[in-house]
């Protein structure tokens, strides 16, 4: 799907744009929640989308027709919802996030009947992902600084991974499902919050991403460790985003330390720094490998087009308000017409 979901201020909606051309004319957006969107996924279908709130509400909609249908609302658990997953034939969701007792759910989607349970954390789980190829396996990320293999459907608790000293903030398989990759924050195997979990596209691989600064890839079948990306250490700070490459090949990672990098998953090597500044808003949050296009989230909530030929300079930076528009002028200059827009985030954006 060539395309980003942006959270926009404090508002309702998601905007699904295209990558090539960035242009608000071909934005769809969807209004109907009624407290801030955490995360958006679609559905490998593409007919529909599911997207969770900080109230805990799930809403799946339909994407083929402007007016976004509602198709079913579930509550999977009180708390945050804070990552969803889709299986590949688009019949089961898995959501995580900040419950009370209950921190993750795995249903039918056009049921909300369950098909497993997310058990193994006993603290907030931060991201969840789903091999995309049968055998289905599910590996999630928490505060708990583990991760947790499933194996399903019914989606069952095998183990725990706690390869990480600190936070794991994300997991990922990889693209030919064979491989997942953990990503953390402390130079150590992970002991500090897993932030990120994610399968490659094969279902070969995943990984995952912690506060701890480091990334390790696991076997995507079995969930045996492969190796720690970068020795000790993948990042100086805490890393918040992986992203594999449609091959299954790289990985693109997201940190606070200021920089992403890109990986080859073989060779265990980075192929590509990307430094993105020196201030505290130069945090990346987040990052995306979409077909040819890479992509990172800065603090400042700037999404930067990476540039793979010149790691130094984004090819693109997209500035969007993260708080209310105050103000909004034109200047005509030259027969150009420009608009000012002044926000609460402090910033003043020109069109």
């Amino acid at each position: 799907m060539n395309g980003v979901w942006k959270n926009l201020c404090h508002s309702v909606f998601m905007k699904f744009m295209d990558l090539r051309r960035w242009n608000p004319a071909v934005a769809d957006i969807y209004t109907e929640h009624a407290h801030q969107v955490v995360v958006a996924k679609y559905a490998p279908s593409g007919f529909y989308v599911a997207s969770g709130d900080v109230s805990g509400k799930l809403r799946i909609w339909d994407t083929t027709q402007k007016e976004h249908l509602l198709k079913y609302e579930y509550q999977p658990f009180a708390g945050k919802i804070k990552d969803i997953a889709w299986t590949e034939d688009s019949k089961r969701i898995a959501v995580v996030g900040e419950g009370r007792e209950k921190f993750g759910a795995v249903f039918l989607w056009d049921s909300g009947s369950s098909v497993g349970e997310i058990t193994g954390h006993n603290k907030v789980i931060n991201s969840v992902d789903i091999k995309q190829s049968r055998p289905y396996r599910l590996v999630t990320g928490s505060d708990d600084n583990c991760a947790a293999f499933f194996e399903g459907p019914p989606f069952k608790f095998k183990f725990t991974i706690g390869d990480h000293g600190r936070f794991v903030n994300c997991v990922r398989f990889s693209p030919d499902g064979n491989r997942f990759a953990t990503a953390s924050a402390d130079g150590q195997d992970h002991g500090r919050f897993v932030n990120c979990v994610r399968f490659s596209p094969d279902g070969n691989r995943f990984a995952t991403a912690s506060a701890d600064g480091q990334i390790f890839i696991y076997d995507g079948k079995t969930g045996e460790k492969v190796c720690s990306l970068g020795g000790s250490k993948a990042h100086d700070g805490g890393i918040y985003a992986i992203s594999w490459s449609p091959d299954s090949t790289h990985l693109l990672s997201a940190s606070g330390d200021k920089s992403s990098k890109i990986w080859d998953v073989s060779a265990n090597s980075v192929v590509s720094t990307f430094p993105m500044g020196s201030t505290v808003l130069d945090q990346q949050l987040g990052c995306l490998w979409q077909k040819d296009h890479l992509l990172s989230i800065s603090l400042s909530g700037y999404i930067n087009y990476l540039d793979k030929n010149n790691p130094s300079k984004p090819l693109r930076v997209i500035k969007g308000h993260s708080k209310s528009i105050q103000c909004l002028a034109v200047h005509r200059n030259g027969g150009k017409s420009y608009i000012y827009s002044g926000s609460h985030d402090g910033h003043i954006n020109i069109l």
